[in-house]
């Protein structure tokens, strides 16, 4: 398999390598790409020789003499093109609006897509669609969902749920929500993630935009999907069948065990790390989501339901919403407020390509910044 990482130094990025660490036979690794020349990104170009290493920015003085001679270094798309032209599969561990352009270009080369961005998911349906044979959902839910639905008919599908932990907030009450602060937004109770899908994951903007991500994914209508809280975060999907039965997949809360899913899919492959027995991801429960106190889950079901440049606009307004709550210049629970106020001011058609796309995300992250400051 000659693979690409792009986002290696992130989350995904980065435990996709511990992977392949141990697969190394099976894996020629063609290129690591991230956004900045940092010291992470050089031990893993000296540790795994990749064809090619790529950043965004310059690297600092002496940075490239340290990569292995057998690596070349390329700058920016420039280097994007080359490893994405060399791999047979990609791992798209890109984050925010940046993985977008990735996911376009992997998917438009016809090359296999570990997809573990959802901006891109959400932003380009069409394409999604036309390519779907082509991706394998990474995140634990889309591909909790991605396994059960090959071994279910459609027909025979009544719901299916994407699980959320509830994040930190799940039970304060509203009045609570008013004073949250930025340090316990960022206290995320089971997964440990970049600062802004943990704020996402606190709103449970996240997961609504899962539901957004699961419909395009799995072509499947937004009156079919749904979401439950499981806070132990063992079970990763359901499915709900006409029948009155459930199948469900569980699992301990290890990014590792996806990830190795879809870089061989559909073969499985041992996991090479410590596993945790059944009775240890015992007892599970599920809630319903408290649509009061989050918002963000019907709201994404409106977006969803609307479509045209909706998504694309909820992508843009999302990023800068979590933006100014990071900085201090909005409270937790303007986050939604602030997305619900740029959707309900759209004037713009559907984006037909990727450019169009961007320029979306871009109107409607400069429209949330122009809101934020009349609210002040």
């Amino acid at each position: 398999m000659r693979l690409g990482v792009l986002g290696s130094t992130g989350s995904v990025g980065s435990q996709t390598l511990q992977v392949v660490k141990a697969y190394r036979e099976e894996v020629e690794l063609v290129g690591l790409m991230a956004k900045r020349a940092s010291q992470e990104l050089l031990l893993q170009a000296r540790e795994l020789r990749p064809r090619y290493v790529s950043c965004h920015e310059e690297p600092p003085e002496g940075w490239l003499s340290e990569l292995p001679p057998e690596t070349t270094f390329l700058k920016g798309e420039e280097g994007l093109y080359a490893i994405v032209e060399e791999s047979e599969v990609l791992m798209n561990a890109v984050s925010g609006t940046d993985g977008i352009l990735p996911t376009h270009l992997t998917l438009s080369k016809n090359r296999r897509l570990l997809a573990s961005n959802k901006e891109s998911l959400i932003c380009l349906p069409k394409l999604v669609s036309q390519k779907r044979e082509l991706i394998v959902p990474v995140d634990s839910e889309h591909n909790a969902i991605f396994q059960l639905l090959s071994v279910v008919e459609r027909k025979d599908i009544k719901k299916v749920y994407l699980t959320a932990s509830g994040g930190p907030f799940r039970n304060r009450s509203l009045e609570e929500l008013k004073h949250v602060t930025v340090e316990e937004a960022l206290q995320h109770p089971t997964w440990r993630m970049g600062a802004k899908i943990t704020v996402d994951s606190a709103t449970l903007m996240n997961k609504g935009m899962e539901l957004i991500e699961a419909m395009n994914l799995f072509d499947l209508p937004v009156e079919l999907l749904d979401v439950l809280i499981h806070p132990q975060s063992v079970v990763h999907g359901l499915v709900e069948l006409q029948d009155g039965n459930f199948l469900l997949l569980a699992s301990q809360t290890d990014m590792r065990l996806p990830i190795l899913y879809s870089l061989f899919y559909p073969q499985r492959r041992p996991f090479p790390f410590s596993r945790k027995s059944l009775f240890e991801l015992s007892p599970i429960e599920f809630e319903k989501v408290d649509v009061e106190k989050f918002r963000s889950v019907p709201l994404c079901k409106w977006v969803a339901l609307m479509g045209g440049p909706y998504p694309a606009v909820l992508v843009g307004a999302d990023q800068i919403a979590v933006e100014l709550f990071l900085q201090g210049r909005i409270g937790f629970l303007e986050v939604v407020e602030l997305v619900e106020e740029v959707l309900s001011v759209v004037n713009l058609k559907e984006p037909q390509n990727l450019q169009e796309v961007l320029h979306t995300i871009e109107w409607a992250y400069q429209k949330g910044k122009e809101l934020a400051e009349v609210r002040r």
